[in-house]
């Protein structure tokens, strides 16, 4: 049960980080309804957007036509409009929130990843860019002056294009030869330009310290 509500409020936590992102100001969370001094239910998160409150309603899952009613009830009771941040949402659901005039936000995954999910991704990230890191390092050792080449145009141009023409070759000829240092771990899998760009410049920057010594 524990868990069960540590990853409820991780969920609620990052729905109002996204909230936040598309431009609403989270103004409480967990609000009471009362209707008549009797307590009737209670809102997740009351947000602001252009001098309008929302009643938001958060699903870790669809939203369906029984979430939507929630919403409307909810919002109605306390003078505001109703919103659903959710994963998803099925055809009933959307047209009765278009019926009602229910708005519903459908967020990625990450929004509800628990925070031990949220960890795990965020730490796989964090390794694989320091094995790329690592790599680069590790091969600089074994580079060969044509292959410093290579890096050199790579690290002191903006597009590959250029690269290709500062080396005399073709953009065919040349990726032939990234793909070369790509198996070798001295460049990383990413293709972009800029991480190209990147792992270039520490490779010839290893290189040249290993010079010096």
């Amino acid at each position: 049960m524990a868990s069960g509500k540590r990853a409820w409020r991780a969920s609620e936590a990052l729905a109002a980080w996204l909230l936040e992102e598309l431009g609403f100001k989270v103004v409480e969370t967990h609000r009471r309804i009362i209707v008549d001094g009797v307590d009737v239910g209670e809102i997740d998160i009351v947000a602001e957007r252009g001098g309008t409150l929302y009643a938001v309603e958060i699903k870790a899952g669809q939203a369906d036509v029984g979430s939507v009613r929630q919403a409307y009830v909810n919002a109605v009771a306390a003078g505001m409009k109703p919103l659903i941040v959710a994963r998803g949402v099925d055809e009933s659901a959307r047209k009765l929130a278009e019926k009602l005039g229910v708005e519903i936000l459908v967020a990625s995954d990450i929004v509800y990843a628990g925070a031990d999910e949220v960890r795990e991704i965020v730490r796989e990230a964090v390794a694989d860019a320091l094995l790329a890191i690592a790599a680069t390092i590790y091969s600089c050792t074994k580079l060969t002056s044509d292959e410093e080449e290579i890096l050199k145009a790579i690290a002191d141009s903006q597009t590959i294009t250029e690269a290709a023409e500062k080396l005399g070759v073709g953009i065919g000829e040349l990726g032939r030869k990234l793909d070369e240092l790509r198996k070798k771990g001295t460049l990383p899998k990413d293709k972009s330009y800029k991480s190209l760009r990147a792992s270039a410049m520490l490779a010839l920057l290893c290189r040249k310290k290993l010079k010096n010594q």
